[in-house]
């Protein structure tokens, strides 16, 4: 993509950036989805051929993403109904949730700096990555059953992996937006940051598991940032 796209990927010492710039504040409209799925595909090809350290997810403004826009929401929901009869998924979810899994399946780690708000969908991106830091003042939920749904991109399962089943129930069922403080303290996020440090943060913590982890494990993600972590505080 180029940087006239709302989509913005670049690469920085062997590190792909990818800086969400659509309109509305990433608001997830279906030119949104169409961009994400088309920079995504992007990324997916360049991971195989093994020369990129990691990936950093952000937004370009203020917002990481203030989540699906609802209208278009409720008409994707109407139209994607499951059929029981066949027990076949429609095939647009299915392409979709897709370019959100796969994330955590990619041979680097991916980083999502989450800075403002990270709403619905936009907290699924980031839920989906092996690793979030999360800079004061952002605030992060998932609002969707206040509408009905529940998320549908991996971000239950994920939600659950990464804070337990308890606290993901609530972030899930009350549809709240919590601070980051809190977010980091239910380990939503790995890392609290400052404002406007989330993106050196990454980049430090994918130049630290290159140099020091060999042949990045995406299901073993956990220990990369425990290690990470223990040699900050050495």
């Amino acid at each position: 993509m180029n940087e006239n796209s709302g989509m913005i990927l670049e690469e920085q010492d062997g590190i792909l950036i990818l800086s969400m710039n659509m309109p509305g504040n990433n608001l997830m409209t279906a030119d949104f989805f169409r961009e994400y799925e088309a920079v995504m595909a992007d990324i997916e090809e360049k991971a195989e051929n093994g020369k990129y350290k990691g990936l950093i997810i952000k937004g370009a403004g203020r917002h990481f993403s203030v989540g699906a826009d609802v209208d278009a929401l409720s008409e994707r929901s109407a139209n994607e109904i499951y059929d029981d009869s066949t027990g076949v998924l429609p095939e647009g979810h299915i392409k979709q949730k897709h370019f959100f899994t796969f994330l955590r399946k990619l041979p680097f780690p991916v980083i999502s700096v989450v800075t403002g708000f990270c709403i619905g969908s936009g907290s699924e991106i980031a839920v989906n990555s092996h690793y979030r830091i999360i800079e004061k003042n952002a605030r992060v939920g998932q609002p969707e059953s206040t509408f009905g749904i529940l998320p549908a991109l991996g971000g239950v399962a994920r939600t659950i992996e990464i804070c337990g089943i308890q606290n993901a129930y609530t972030l899930v069922m009350s549809g709240e937006l919590i601070p980051a403080e809190e977010a980091f303290e239910l380990g939503w996020a790995d890392i609290f940051a400052e404002k406007k440090q989330g993106t050196a943060e990454a980049i430090a913590l994918i130049g630290y598991i290159s140099e020091n982890c060999k042949d990045f494990d995406p299901d073993n993600y956990k220990p990369y940032i425990t290690s990470y972590l223990q040699s900050r505080e050495a």
